[in-house]
Order: C-alpha cells, then structure tokens, then sequence
C-alpha cells in the first residue's frame, strides 16, 4: 500500500544532548518509509510514495533531535503471574501515589480466574496488579483474607463473558482514567484468539471492579468481519482536548496479514456517535466504526499511545527486529516534527508505557522543560523458558520546551524552582509568585521542586510571597495568604495555613465575612 508524503510541522534547529548507553544500544532512524504516513522531516531520504509532493515552501532545516539516557532498574522482574510463560500485553497506569499495571495471561487459580468474569480453562483473562514505584514489584491490592500474606500474585480483573463476544478470550487491556472514571479498552474473542477478534470497552470507579459497556457488545469490529484472519484488537487509548484516540490493528483492512495501525477518535468513550477516522487528508468524520481502513501509521501488529505534552506530539512505540521503536506525531497526524528513536533490546512483546490517567507521558521530575521520561514493560523470555515484565526506563533529552512564556508556564505549572534573586519561583495558573523561603515553597508545589532553574525566558513576577506575610482565616474555617500585591490567595487545605505559618514566621488572623469578602481573589495555592 502506498503512502503519502506531507509535511506537517515546522522544523526546528538541531539540538544534541551527549547520551549514556550502557546496557541499551541507542540508534536514530530517520529515513521515511513507504508503510507510514507523513515525511520526515530534516535532511533525511524523503518518502519513496509518488503519491503527493510535499508542501511547497516547507522549511528546510533539521529537527530537533532528541537523545536518550538510560535510567537504571531495567533488569528486576516486575511483575508475573502464576503462569508466567502466557503474560503479554501490559499497559502502566501512575495514578495518585500508585503505580497500577494490567496485562494478558493465564491464571492457574480456580478461584482468582472467576473473578470478572466466566472461568475459562484455555482462554487469556486481563490481571491486575499495582506498585508504589517501578522499582518494587507489582502485587494484588486487594485486601488479605484471614490466612493470607501481603504481596499475593496479581487477581483478574475481566474474563471472558457467557455467551458474549469475549467469551473465551479477552486480552490486550488499554486503560485511562477520565472524569473519574476508568476505561479499559480490550481485544475479545470467542474462539480462538488468532481470529475474529474484535475490540471492547469496560468501565470502573476503582480500576479493579469492571463492567461492560455497549451493552456488552464489541465498540469496534474488523472492517471485512467475513474475512479469514486475527481481526481488530490491541486497542491504545489516549485522550487529549476531548477527544478519545484509538489506536488498533486490524488485520482485514488490507493486504500483508497481522500488520498496520489504524486510528479512530470520537467524544464519545464508547465510539458510538461522532466518530472520525485518520485518512490521507486527515481525520474525517465517518460512519460508525466499521468504515473502511485507508491509512496506517505504522507497520507492525501492536503498539503502545501516548500524548507528550514537552513536545507537543504524539509518540507511538512498537517493536521492530532492532528494538522498540518511537515515532512521533504531530496533532493532526500529518507529519513528524522529530525524526523517530530507537532502544535496542530484545522482547517477546511489544511494550507497554507508563502514563498519566489521560493517556499522557509523566513529566519529569528533574527537568519539566528539557527531560522526557519513558518508562515501560515488556515481556521478556527468561531461563527455562519462563516470561516475566521487566522495566526499561530511558530519558528523552534535546528538547527546548520553555523558550516561549506560554510553553514555559504550561510546563512548570505546580513546580518550584530557584529565582535569580536567590529565592524560590512558583508557577500558579500560569502566574510566577516569588517566595523568599525555599521551605513555604517546598509546601506550595504540588509538582514538586526542581534544583536548578530551567531555561526560561524572562518571565515577570506577579506577587511576591514574603516572610511574615499575613495568614488570614475566615468565621467558616477557609484559609488564604495575603500577597504583596493585595490578593487573597486561598489555600486548598486549611492545615496548610499553620504548616506556612510556623515556617515563614507568619501570623495567622481571623477575619470577618466583610473583611474576607473585600479582598480581591486570586488563585488556590497547594
């Protein structure tokens, strides 16, 4: 199949970053290939499709190019199940204070492979496990029953359902976390796992109790269900301004087998109403979910989603014969603004990435601005022949993110970090506040504190935070500091007001409603 070739996204002066690969062999392939869409950008070999010229008057200078540093931690396993030679498929959930893992597998225990669903003694169930940080081990967060120990092996979170389209196999699971609720986005079949497989949707409060949604039914079916072969499944789900992205295979759109990835979004969590799909010319509004397959963006049978808020794009990562390979994308799909990394290491699987609730990369704890962590799982073959998920963890560097005010804010939003004036800079809905105690400032980041100060360009103060600055409280028991520039700024919980006051040797005043009322609002600290 063909593919077209267009620039969609403005180039950038290179940028390199020294990297360091130690156990991880780290290689740059920026050539363009004729199974996926869009044109790379930079002075690369340009897409051998005929189909389209690129833009006229496209830029030509290179990309950013974005190096990667290895973190430590990628040889512990983190998580298996009783039956560790069929676990496949992960997907990484950082959520709160916790780490939350689901995968692909088989579970020898009667008992745990009930729960969710139908007991299936040959069919895949999803499992469910979770972790304080990537360098402990996943383990069930269910409580222990009487006799029981902490740190039992993972439980099912959905099986196959009677008679439904899921009823020997359900698999593959994608979750985000949406307004409070969770969706877990699967492959399901009722025989064999290699055909007719067709993509469902469940949801939960917790993450742990599912529930079927279409009433049970598969949300996206294979374009050509009458044709022989796997189906649509391995789904990856991302949601950004509203709209929920699906990424899936489907192996009866086109010619070549169990190969290609094709992209849906809609409003609707579900895909019932509103539904586009990704074509040569973008996205466009179709008629249910069924419609014709047109475009792929990438040659391969699984891969992982996310969206990267530091570089405004999307990535894609799949495995290829060379490693896991990261793609990245613009907002319309059209183009590349960042020529396409590879991490060299061996897998049985393709991988699944740590995200946000959304679906969205986490972001840096050392550098907001310049640091993109990549965190994943991946099934690996172990001795004898045992599988188990083990972490790889590599850092994105190169990327100037806070050279604009509003890139630089957006970024740094929540975090403290050094002023020039030997103080402490804190980002509040997009304003700077001065704090002249490194410690108040410590409370008040909710992202928390970087060391040193990012690249920024000159941003002005909007209020300064000083010591002894006035804590006041309200009759009702609401709290607030009374800045320097004559704005209340409220605190989000009222024990922060007597943490502040101890440590910036403040006062804490009670005032009346009146008085409370007068002063000008601003926006809620911690």
């Amino acid at each position: 199949m063909s593919r077209g070739s267009r620039i969609g996204a403005a180039r950038r002066p290179a940028v390199r970053v020294p990297g360091l690969a130690l156990l991880l062999a780290i290689t740059f392939v920026v050539t363009g290939c004729t199974t996926v869409r869009g044109e790379w950008t930079g002075p690369d070999t340009r897409s051998s499709s005929p189909t389209k010229a690129p833009d006229v008057g496209s830029p030509t200078e290179p990309a950013v190019r974005l190096d990667l540093e290895r973190r430590p931690g990628g040889s512990r396993v983190k998580a298996a199940s009783r039956n560790p030679a069929t676990d496949h498929g992960a997907t990484l959930l950082r959520d709160g204070k916790r780490t939350r893992l689901w995968w692909c597998g088989r579970n020898r225990d009667p008992k745990l492979a009930r729960r969710g669903g139908r007991l299936s003694r040959s069919g895949t169930v999803i499992l469910h496990a979770s972790a304080r940080t990537l360098e402990g081990r996943f383990t069930s967060t269910g409580r222990a029953k009487r006799g029981e120990k902490r740190g039992k092996p993972p439980r099912v979170a959905l099986a196959g359902s009677k008679g439904g389209f899921d009823a020997a196999h359900t698999c593959d699971p994608s979750v985000i976390k949406v307004d409070g609720v969770y969706y877990l986005y699967y492959t399901g079949t009722r025989g064999k796992s290699d055909a007719g497989n067709a993509i469902g949707l469940a949801t939960s409060k917790n993450g742990v109790r599912w529930r079927r949604a279409n009433g049970g039914k598969p949300i996206v079916r294979p374009a050509r269900p009458k044709r022989n072969g796997y189906g649509a499944g391995r789904p990856a789900v991302v949601h950004l301004d509203g709209w929920f992205y699906l990424l899936f295979t489907d192996s009866t759109a086109g010619e070549g087998g169990n190969r290609g990835q094709f992209l849906l979004r809609s409003r609707d969590p579900a895909f019932r109403e509103r539904v586009q799909a990704l074509g040569e010319r973008g996205f466009r509004t179709v008629h249910g979910t069924g419609a014709p397959r047109t475009w792929s963006i990438a040659d391969a049978a699984d891969a992982d989603l996310m969206w990267v808020d530091l570089l405004d794009a999307f990535a894609v990562v799949h495995r290829t014969e060379t490693g896991t390979m990261l793609t990245f994308w613009d907002r319309g799909f059209s183009g590349h603004p960042y020529p396409r990394v590879t991490v060299r290491a061996s897998s049985k699987d393709g991988p699944g990435l740590l995200r946000t609730p959304s679906g969205h990369a986490p972001r840096s704890e050392l550098d907001p601005c310049e640091r993109v962590p990549v965190d994943m799982v991946r099934a690996t073959r172990g001795r004898p022949k045992r599988t188990a998920f083990r972490h790889v963890g590599v850092d994105l560097v190169g990327a100037r993110g806070c050279l604009a005010r509003a890139d630089a804010v957006r970024l740094l939003e929540g975090h403290a970090f050094p002023s020039p004036e030997h103080t402490m800079d804190l980002i509040v809905d997009g304003e700077l506040l001065r704090v002249e105690r490194r410690s108040v400032a410590t409370i008040l980041a909710t992202e928390g504190t970087l060391a040193q100060r990012p690249h920024l360009p000159e941003l002005d103060v909007t209020a300064r935070l000083n010591s002894g600055a006035p804590v006041l409280r309200s009759r009702d028991g609401q709290t607030g500091l009374l800045l320097d520039d004559g704005r209340l700024w409220p605190l989000r919980e009222p024990a922060l007001a007597k943490r502040i006051a101890r440590r910036n040797e403040s006062h804490v005043r009670t005032v009346g409603d009146i008085a409370w009322g007068a002063y000008p609002v601003a926006s809620v600290l911690g």
